[in-house]
């Protein structure tokens, strides 16, 4: 009797906040509103009232409240919280109060929802025998579902600035396909836009996006290290494909408490972010959002490798700010490791200060433990680590040479038609002294690998086509397995270029930092480069076909796209229909396809078919 009691407080608020969720949109989405708040805030209440109730009824019989408090503490923790700022001043503080608890029921209802279709659906998140077509299937369906939804939600009358004050030069019938576009890659974390996200977009519309980054970011992060705990277990240690360790090595820890650990590691490097970058902006370029919410916006946004930016003209406004570079660029990276390195780097910066504070502690004992060796590095995060510090490295160097003013001024003397002087845009990474050069290089080397930052001009006038080729390389690479990031990732890239050197030395193994690499993990690796790069390839094909801008502009257009990177030659809000659909097709083909390819060959088994007789063709 009193479980039938908490299951119907339990529905009937879940039901209650679905209908408040709903009810946002005609109330706030249209001017004038097509639904009362009245109407909404008596939804609101009944929500936090059942949600109350179904809380307190939880604790009964009272013999067992204190297990149910320590499972349950942060709704007790907030129920507190908020009880007692009302209680503090009801009329100060009573509407924000209802708002916080509104958005935390919404949540709370939210979570339990998923986890009762995760409970339904337990037998098919585990890859089946059919090469684990349902969770592929379930990935690639969740994100659908989440471009559709923000699509709608950004074509809100009330969330668009072009629509509700005229300004724009697109017409209604473009509105819809733009806001389609910018879900996509806010979903995708790519950062390719048509519209100004920090003046064509209410701050609505900007927390929109940020929400849509932030789940998209998440999502692929969870989904990822999820998948690959889910491989380790199925195959075992031995053939586990590249990037699909389990996050701790060998260990099998529960999807929750990863899920958890996920999340938490998530948002507490999100918020540091946003504490250090609040002093960096100016008040007089700030919206409605205030520079808290700039701060929390671009920290989100930059350990999601999103690259969306609130202000005109990307970050070049803010490059001589020593936050680009010590806040924004490390989160990039930190985003782009993914979450086994990240855990693993913990548990090594853990155990070394364990072991220093052990050493430096005087001990009367005689019988204390010698400290032991550290944990070794386990192959996936060396070679994470090793070709993130090599691409950055060859690719700031590659960049900063490529742009030097004498190259420039080579250029001018035969194409003075294409390009003007150096001196007229200073803007350019070519026109800046050795040493801001240098910083903008590397910048520029982090950001290129799906973060779609920017501190200099990235157009065809303003970069040279070697260097447009080199990001483009650089695009497609992208970041680490199980991150925020894009690209076919860098052990992917790894495993190839040692594959290829040990072809050329004429070895049939392929080995790295004493390891042997199996042969399974090199042919999933070659599959998903190859089927990257004949996405870039025919989408590129088709954008020339639509499209009147030069391949090597469409060509850096494709590679973002594919790579969930961001940058663009300038020429995204010029596209037509059939190219922006393109790109949005590509933006969602690169997020999802390389995870779920990979997920479909590991978890496919080798079936024994009829052997034939060899017979070796002329290579070369």
């Amino acid at each position: 009797m009193r479980r039938a009691f908490g299951n119907t407080f339990a529905v009937l608020w879940a039901v209650c906040a679905a209908v408040v969720a709903v009810g946002l949109i005609p109330a706030y989405g249209f001017d004038p509103p097509l639904l009362s708040h009245g109407a909404l805030r008596l939804a609101q209440y009944a929500a936090i009232l059942l949600f109350l109730v179904e809380r307190l009824w939880c604790l009964v019989p009272f013999t067992r409240a204190g297990a149910h408090l320590r499972a349950r503490w942060p709704d007790y923790a907030i129920i507190a919280a908020a009880a007692a700022i009302t209680a503090a001043d009801f009329a100060a503080y009573h509407e924000p109060v209802r708002i916080g608890l509104t958005v935390y029921v919404m949540v709370a209802a939210a979570t339990m929802l998923v986890r009762y279709g995760a409970r339904l659906r337990s037998d098919r998140i585990e890859p089946d025998d059919r090469g684990g077509a349902r969770p592929t299937r379930l990935i690639a369906g969740g994100f659908a579902i989440m471009i559709l939804v923000g699509g709608f939600l950004l074509a809100l009358p009330t969330v668009s600035r072009p629509i509700l004050a005229g300004e724009t030069p697109y017409q209604w019938r473009d509105h819809a396909l733009n806001c389609l576009f910018t879900s996509t890659s806010a979903a995708c974390v790519t950062g390719l836009t048509v519209y100004r996200t920090g003046h064509d977009f209410t701050l609505g519309g900007q927390v929109i996006i940020l929400v849509l980054i932030q789940a998209g970011g998440l999502a692929i992060m969870t989904a990822g290290t999820l998948l690959a705990a889910s491989l380790s277990r199925r195959i075992g240690p031995h053939g586990t494909p590249a990037g699909m360790d389990a996050p701790d090595g060998n260990t099998r820890a529960p999807a929750a408490r990863t899920i958890r650990l996920v999340l938490i590691s998530a948002l507490a490097i999100e918020g540091i972010g946003a504490v250090a970058l609040y002093p960096m902006w100016n008040e007089a370029d700030v919206g409605a959002g205030g520079r808290w919410f700039w701060s929390v916006f671009h920290a989100v946004s930059a350990f999601c490798n999103a690259g969306f930016t609130l202000s005109e003209g990307n970050l070049i406004p803010y490059r001589r700010c020593w936050q680009v570079y010590g806040v924004i660029m490390p989160l990039i990276v930190i985003g782009g490791l993914g979450f086994p390195v990240l855990r693993e780097l913990s548990h090594h910066a853990a155990w070394r200060v364990t072991s220093w504070i052990r050493r430096s502690r005087p001990s009367r004992r005689r019988d204390v433990r010698p400290v032991s060796d550290s944990p070794p590095y386990s192959l996936h995060a060396k070679l994470v680590l090793t070709t993130t510090l090599a691409l950055i490295a060859g690719g700031a160097s590659l960049l900063w040479l490529l742009e030097t003013p004498s190259r420039w001024s080579k250029r001018h003397t035969v194409r003075m038609d294409r390009y003007v002087l150096v001196a007229d845009v200073p803007d350019r990474m070519c026109s800046m002294q050795a040493g801001e050069r240098a910083w903008a290089a590397l910048f520029l080397s982090v950001t290129s690998r799906t973060a779609g930052f920017s501190t200099v001009l990235t157009d065809e006038q303003s970069l040279a086509p070697a260097t447009h080729l080199l990001l483009c390389l650089l695009m497609v690479v992208g970041g680490s397995p199980a991150s925020t990031a894009g690209g076919i990732k860098t052990v992917t890239f790894a495993v190839l270029v040692l594959g290829v050197c040990a072809a050329l030395r004429g070895r049939t193994a392929t080995v790295a930092f004493g390891r042997t690499i199996p042969r399974s993990v090199t042919r999933v690796a070659l599959v998903v480069g190859t089927m990257m790069l004949a996405m870039v390839f025919l989408v590129t094909w088709l954008l020339c076909y639509f499209e009147p801008h030069s391949f090597l502009a469409l060509l850096m257009e494709t590679a973002s796209a594919s790579g969930t990177a961001g940058l663009s030659a300038g020429i995204t809000p010029n596209l037509t229909k059939p190219g922006r659909v393109l790109i949005i097709l590509c933006m969602f083909a690169g997020r999802i396809g390389p995870l779920a390819m990979l997920l479909t060959l590991a978890g496919r088994r080798e079936q024994a078919g009829p052997k034939h007789p060899e017979e070796s063709p002329i290579v070369g």
